[in-house]
């Protein structure tokens, strides 16, 4: 039995990988079970040269009013005229800059490229740019925010076959390797909408090849989504046989079975399919013990895959999709009412150490919806003990229990960041979802992380029901007053409705009560540039990104963090070209050096 587990070409490129499949490896292993994991996303860098990228760009560059433009279906030239602009900006700096692609991709995966600025900042800007003119993931967007909606396999497949989709002949080359490796099972993880098109290409061709392997789907888009898709029966048997609902741990090594004829596909675990024509969820929680399971497996991550100079492992200490508050009222947790459960705090660090030495790092993220702040307390006592030396981000609410005291202890332990869900810095919307927190409690919570030396990653939402422009403004107040014990902000302008949540199952209620107008839209526009104009982010979205700045910090420290956003802050308001050049010199002397 050969399992392969395949990551397709996505928007962004990997920071660090994601939790989901590293756990389904290890239990597969665990049963002596032969399975292997490949990234297509970094191995569609790989497969470009200065010479594809060249033709990817000509193309791209007549497809605006042109016959194959005209060919797309209607949901996605809408889309894509949205994207005209950003997709015109990639593709003049890509024309300008390509020609040296190839000697750049050499010192990619080498510490060099962070020591070297020009360097740094090409090979981002190429990355970024090459994702934002590929018309099959720019398109994704189209199903993103739609209540209910249709995949249609036609519109799919028109895409596929446009002749600008230069993602066809990459598949085509890559799943002629995976086939080679006889896999009996294939699993493609979708994790977004983003995702979506190019994860059925993937299926498409991998069926086109061998209608005999089993294409299992998982990640979080169709877990969230499959409820909205009117027509998902139609998708089955061309771009894939099944997908993975809900926790997969028990999934996984059931389907095994399944395929190789020890289990009938009714008893497969949280497993989607079609039987007689009509669709058929399993949903049968089995109540593992979750200090059983195997530790993940990171077999076939290559450190260089990933966007950091550290490899970053992600652990997770509860079951996926659940949270001991599991209350606000948007979160898929409020509706599914899972029990939650969580590992042995032993088991935990047990699980860090053996990871830490099998994959020889000392960085990692925890990467559970939010942990409680007793048990966080004990990991930190743990850590300490065994001498691990680890660093460390974490999710958490801010409860009142995260003293002084405590936080310098999860300091001490390895901690870098605190990811804080406040969500919204009004107390009534906080109390209207739920939330459970006091905004008072939490400036006094972010204020003792500062002072005990963890960087402080905040989140916003913007566009609750109810919420006013003057509710909304209270995040600026918020901001302003707290602004030297804030040192990240993700500020999000919009409310999804996830499949489970409160919000999901009363939808028709909770839209009557968000303001949509465009003026309201437009004031919101205006309140986010206030708050992201507090908080420079770093040269591009790749270096912006809270993960990449996290290592930073652990390898130099909060203090010479702060000098960098101060110098990118007074270079980015100047005017003066001298001081601008002044700045930018220190600048890169101070995020580059030492990498």
């Amino acid at each position: 039995m050969q399992y392969i587990f395949v990551t397709p070409v996505t928007m962004e490129s990997d920071i660090i990988p994601l939790p989901g499949i590293p756990s389904l490896m290890g239990v597969l292993e665990d049963k002596y079970i032969d399975c292997e994991y490949i990234n297509l996303n970094s191995g569609f860098i790989e497969y470009l040269d200065n010479e594809k990228l060249k033709k990817l760009i000509h193309s791209s560059a007549s497809f605006f009013g042109n016959e194959e433009f005209l060919k797309l279906p209607s949901i996605y030239s809408h889309i894509f005229n949205i994207k005209k602009n950003d997709f015109i900006k990639s593709l003049l700096w890509l024309k300008k800059n390509f020609n040296t692609f190839d000697d750049y991709k050499e010192i990619s995966k080498t510490k060099k490229l962070m020591n070297n600025y020009s360097k740094y900042w090409y090979y981002i800007n190429v990355l970024m740019h090459i994702k934002d003119i590929n018309i099959p993931l720019l398109c994704s967007n189209a199903y993103f925010h739609n209540t209910c909606f249709n995949i249609n396999p036609e519109d799919i497949l028109s895409l596929y076959n446009n002749p600008v989709n230069k993602l066809k002949p990459f598949y085509k080359e890559k799943t002629e390797q995976i086939i080679n490796k006889n896999p009996d099972i294939t699993g493609i993880q979708i994790t977004a909408a983003t995702d979506l098109i190019s994860g059925l290409f993937l299926a498409y061709e991998l069926k086109q090849k061998n209608k005999n392997i089993h294409i299992n789907i998982g990640g979080n888009f169709f877990e969230e989504n499959y409820k909205r898709i009117n027509n998902l029966k139609d998708l089955y048997g061309k771009f894939f046989d099944s997908i993975s609902i809900g926790e997969s741990t028990t999934t996984v090594f059931e389907l095994v079975k399944y395929v190789n004829g020890e289990l009938p596909i009714e008893e497969v675990t949280n497993l989607l399919y079609i039987k007689n024509n009509e669709l058929k969820l399993n949903k049968k929680e089995k109540t593992e013990n979750i200090n059983r399971l195997p530790f993940q497996s990171f077999n076939g991550y290559k450190k260089e895959d990933y966007f950091l100079p550290e490899f970053v492992l992600p652990v997770r200490a509860s079951m996926s999709n659940s949270c001991y508050w599991g209350k606000c009222i948007y979160c898929t947790c409020s509706g599914e009412k899972k029990s939650y459960r969580i590992m042995s705090v032993k088991r935990f660090v047990d699980e860090i150490e053996y990871l830490s030495k099998k994959y020889d790092t000392k960085f990692f993220n925890f990467w559970d919806n939010a942990m409680h702040p007793k048990y966080l307390s004990k990991v930190a006592d743990l850590l300490i003990e065994r001498k691990l030396n680890i660093k460390y981000t974490v999710y958490a609410r801010l409860e009142k229990e995260f003293t002084y005291e405590l936080l310098k202890k999860i300091k001490k332990s390895g901690c870098i960041s605190i990811y804080w869900g406040l969500d919204s810095a009004s107390q009534r919307i906080c109390n209207y979802i739920n939330k459970g927190i006091n905004i008072k409690t939490a400036e006094n919570v972010l204020k003792y992380s500062h002072k005990a030396g963890i960087l402080n990653f905040i989140y916003l939402i913007l566009g609750f029901p109810t919420e006013t422009l003057e509710e909304m403004t209270e995040n600026i107040d918020f901001v302003n007053r707290n602004s030297k014990n804030i040192d990240i902000i993700n500020v999000i302008d919009r409310l999804l409705f996830l499949e489970n949540s409160i919000l999901y199952e009363n939808q028709e209620h909770y839209k009557k009560l968000i303001d949509t107008s465009p003026l309201f839209e437009e004031q919101k526009k205006e309140i986010i540039n206030k708050i992201n104009s507090k908080f420079k982010t770093e040269l591009s979205r790749y270096s912006a990104m809270a993960q990449w700045q996290n290592i930073y910090t652990a390898k130099y420290g909060k203090f010479r963090f702060n000098i960098i956003k101060i110098l990118k802050y007074y270079y980015d308001s100047t005017q003066n070209k001298f001081l601008k050049k002044i700045l930018e010199y220190f600048y890169r002397i101070q995020i580059f050096s030492k990498f």
